[in-house]
């Protein structure tokens, strides 16, 4: 089976990045979660995620349930 690298954008309002991390690494690897640019309080806030996967529908199922996906980006390896 391949295996993906899945680099998005992720809009979040209510952050819980803990709650984000338990449920995304249960279905891939080697996570990485980098903010962007603060925007004013109240605001929904992106984040760029990274993250190694064997099936990115998955990865983008549990993270429709946290936010809005955006600027997806995917890499197909071995």
């Amino acid at each position: 089976m391949h295996n993906y690298s899945l680099e998005f954008i992720l809009n979040m309002q209510d952050i819980s990045l803990e709650a984000f991390k338990c449920s995304i690494l249960e279905f891939g690897q080697d996570l990485e979660i980098m903010p962007q640019p603060s925007k004013p309080l109240g605001e929904n806030q992106d984040f760029t995620i990274r993250i190694n996967a064997k099936d990115p529908t998955i990865i983008f199922d549990v993270c429709g349930q946290f936010g809005k996906i955006k600027s997806v980006k995917i890499e197909e390896g071995r």
